[in-house]
């Protein structure tokens, strides 16, 4: 069946509509009519309704602004500590590529507060070991071979796993080194002089009957010096990289040995220096000198005949140093070094504390003791250190204390000594210490060891 519906008009509609309302407002007055109390009660429940979706409406707000606050202040943090993490690791980064473009040296501190460059190692190997090292998983930064030794220096990196003694030293033993450590930083051994001069004499330089020999590892020379322009000098340079090669200590020390100016000749006026630059100066201006440098200069040293080696600097102990000093010690090459300048309770320094080289203290004009010199059973003998006269880096001569400056009175004695050939290195350091002028307690001490030696001139 079909039905058919009839559509209504639009004011049909309206109309009705009309109706409807007017029947809800009679149905809705006379139920508030019949029902006072209904109407009484309309105002509060129409205020409690209000109040209560205001405050809901409001705990709401406050809600969601805490809840923007927390997280934009977490996100920020979370952001900042993101950013500065990034920029740190991204700064390092470009700091240690730059560095290693430049071969700059980039320090850290390591065991013992011992200076250090970072996850760098160096190991002495016997060249038909060197693939086994070429084939390990180690990045290879050097390999040098050493003259002198036979040997390979090889310096490689290590990763923050091996980087400690135990791990890499045993890798790299495993791999055929013959001798590995860290590639540390050694530092020069000087202080500024007291205020007032000392005014007794300074030792007095050889005569011109022999031409003796004398190594010296330290800064490289300002050559251009009067008091060096015209000495005998044989210089290399062990430096990496482009840093600036400080030359004021070397200078002083040099200018002491074989000064060649009027009025300040050194102890050795007429022989011959065999100069070895070892020390870099970075962009802070700190100095150091690697491990790896003061081994390929000392096989240098070795290569060149140089009996008698002064290194007035110090450090660590270090095992492929140590092996270096002993392998050319056997080979009839004397090394003599400062003790060190970190106070009578400081611990031993390197390389004077170890077994074959001479080890030196300083004293003032009147025998006592330079109160900042290391003390202890490495020391071997002491010299005038204190006031030296030497000839400064930027023109002229000042004065220097320290034992870096003790230590080229006794590698002069020792070269003089052995110049005319007649004696060995052993015989030149027997006879030095036996005619040593005895200091502090009778016979051999911690102060000053066996005692004083003397210039140079009066060994003669």
């Amino acid at each position: 069946m079909l039905i058919h519906v009839a559509s209504e008009t639009g004011p049909q509609l309206e109309r009705k509509h009309k109706r409807f309302l007017a029947s809800v407002a009679i149905l809705a007055v006379s139920l508030l009519a019949s029902a006072p109390e209904a109407w009484a009660q309309l105002p509060d429940l129409i205020d409690n309704s209000v109040t209560r979706r205001v405050e809901e409406s409001i705990a709401g707000q406050v809600a969601r602004k805490i809840e923007q606050t927390v997280e934009t202040s977490v996100q920020g943090a979370v952001d900042s500590a993101i950013s500065n993490s990034v920029t740190k690791a991204l700064g390092d980064t470009i700091d240690q590529v730059i560095g290693e473009l430049r071969g700059v040296p980039r320090e850290v501190t390591v065991e013992d507060n011992w200076r250090a460059v970072d996850h760098e190692w160096i190991a002495l190997v016997p060249p038909g070991q060197l693939a086994a090292l070429q084939n390990a998983n180690i990045r290879i930064v050097e390999s040098t071979p050493l003259q002198a030794s036979g040997l390979m220096l090889v310096r490689v990196i290590v990763s923050d796993q091996d980087d400690n003694p135990g791990r890499a030293q045993q890798l790299l033993r495993g791999l055929g080194a013959t001798a590995a450590d860290r590639n540390h930083i050694y530092g020069v051994q000087t202080r500024l002089a007291p205020e007032e001069p000392d005014p007794s004499p300074v030792p007095q330089p050889a005569s011109a009957k022999q031409r003796p020999r004398v190594g010296l590892i330290d800064t490289a020379l300002n050559r251009k010096h009067p008091a060096l322009k015209s000495a005998s000098i044989v210089e290399k340079d062990f430096v990496d990289g482009k840093d600036a090669r400080p030359t004021a200590h070397g200078t002083s020390i040099a200018s002491l040995l074989i000064g060649a100016e009027k009025g300040h000749e050194g102890l050795l006026r007429n022989g011959q220096l065999i100069a070895a630059s070892v020390f870099y100066q970075a962009e802070s201006g700190a100095t150091g000198a690697t491990t790896s440098a003061l081994v390929a200069s000392l096989d240098w040293m070795a290569a060149q005949k140089v009996q008698i080696v002064n290194m007035s600097l110090a450090g660590p102990p270090n095992e492929v140093l140590g092996m270096m000093i002993s392998r050319f010690s056997g080979q009839g090459m004397l090394v003599v070094a400062a003790v060190g300048n970190d106070g009578p309770a400081s611990r031993p320094l390197y390389p004077a504390a170890f077994e074959p080289v001479v080890a030196v203290t300083a004293v003032d004009r009147k025998s006592q003791i330079y109160r900042w010199a290391n003390q202890g059973p490495q020391v071997d003998v002491a010299a005038w250190g204190v006031a030296s006269v030497v000839a400064s880096d930027k023109g002229g001569y000042g004065e220097e204390s320290g034992t870096s400056f003790a230590a080229p009175v006794v590698s002069a004695a020792l070269a003089q000594l052995v110049a005319d050939g007649t004696r060995t290195t052993s015989a030149a350091m027997a006879s030095l210490m036996s005619s040593a002028e005895d200091l502090g307690a009778k016979g051999r001490d911690d102060v000053y060891g066996y005692g004083m030696v003397k210039a140079a001139s009066a060994r003669q």
